[in-house]
């Protein structure tokens, strides 16, 4: 009989409780209150692609010479737990009818040199923390419209 009521009384307990448990949940992301000009992405949603200058330099085919700037975007994250990341693809391409244009995304100043059209990479990204995305020529004649897709995964 003890026992029961010693059950009996523990249950009472976690009932009583559970409520209040269940109210504390772990912390999540506000809204992104992105920086201004910036590109606001979401997980999931369809890319968002825009038109990019075409970068045009002195030094063609060195890197770094004729950076353009493609952009700035982030990733919202809100409702999610905060610490949470996520990842942006970012997708370059253009028309290239003699195969010898190669372009060059640049994100946060770093360049990864790849040689492919389309150029994609996949970078972390944090919520609403800046993601700023440049253009670069490395080789061949420059042509008249790059489009750059931004998608968050």
């Amino acid at each position: 009989m003890k026992r029961l009521l010693a059950v009996t009384a523990s249950l009472s307990l976690l009932v009583a409780a559970g409520p209040a448990l269940a109210a504390t949940k772990a912390p999540v992301n506000a809204a992104c209150k992105a920086p201004s000009g910036a590109t606001v992405l979401k997980p999931g949603a369809p890319a968002v692609e825009s038109t990019v200058t075409t970068p045009v330099g002195a030094g063609n085919g060195l890197l770094g010479d004729a950076v353009v700037d493609a952009g700035t975007f982030v990733l919202d994250l809100r409702g999610k737990p905060v610490g949470t990341s996520g990842k942006v693809t970012l997708t370059l391409s253009w028309d290239d009818p003699v195969g010898v244009t190669d372009y060059e995304l640049v994100v946060n100043g770093v360049n990864k040199a790849a040689v492919a059209n389309p150029e994609v990479q996949t970078v972390k990204a944090t919520h609403c923390k800046a993601i700023k995305v440049g253009v670069d020529v490395f080789l061949g004649l420059p042509v008249d419209e790059l489009t750059l897709a931004a998608r968050g995964v």
